[in-house]
């Protein structure tokens, strides 16, 4: 909601504001109400609780998360997989995890929706290249008996990630550290993305490739 009315995009609607009201406690929820009058006409206690204000959503929410990135992601990712037959993985997942870093922190920058459009197309093309070439590298470093597990751990990284994303980011936008609201979100992520791209550049050595079913030959 903050990314959205400060960048003015998504459709307006009615939301409720900073006023320190629960949910319940409202006699009517600013989100049944469908023009700005009304909005604005809802008080409690003589307390105004609600604004009309860009959501975030609409045909501009489907751009930034149809579009922008999951067709990006998608199409890269098939790309990404080829390349990791051919290519040093460990190079490859460096560079892409560099791009996808410095693409978030770049969207905690961003002063217009087209700029977080296009950063979203990079970053989509950054990620894309993760799942094929860290899953290739880890089917060579373990021995075949620990690979199940090790890509269970993997995944549930991925969907660990995804589960705390929205809470977390949710509560730390509220914290507002530095004055900086949603975009201290993006730059601490793309931060941490960062760092761990350069471990990965200086730790981490290209394995030999295994054919399915040679184990620990």
């Amino acid at each position: 909601k903050q990314t959205a009315i400060e960048l003015d995009y998504g459709d307006h609607a009615c939301q409720q504001n900073t006023s320190m009201f629960n949910r319940h406690e409202l006699p009517t929820q600013c989100s049944a109400v469908m023009n700005e009058t009304s909005c604005y006409a809802l008080d409690f206690n003589g307390t105004g609780y609600c604004e009309w204000n860009y959501n975030g959503l609409g045909i501009d929410y489907q751009i930034l998360a149809g579009p922008t990135f999951i067709l990006i992601f998608t199409i890269a990712g098939v790309f990404m997989g080829f390349a990791a037959d051919k290519y040093n993985r460990v190079n490859m997942l460096t560079v892409c995890t560099v791009i996808f870093g410095i693409a978030m922190i770049l969207q905690g920058t961003v002063k217009e929706y087209w700029q977080l459009v296009i950063l979203r197309m990079i970053m989509a093309a950054g990620e894309s290249g993760c799942n094929p070439l860290a899953t290739g590298i880890m089917s060579d470093i373990f021995p075949e008996d620990k690979r199940a597990l090790v890509m269970a751990i993997f995944n549930w990284g991925i969907y660990g990630g995804y589960g705390i994303a929205f809470p977390v980011g949710r509560y730390i936008t509220k914290l507002n550290f530095w004055n900086l609201g949603w975009r201290v979100c993006y730059l601490g992520a793309g931060v941490l993305t960062v760092i761990m791209a350069a471990l990965t550049g200086t730790t981490l050595r290209e394995p030999e490739r295994k054919a399915i079913g040679e184990g620990d030959r």
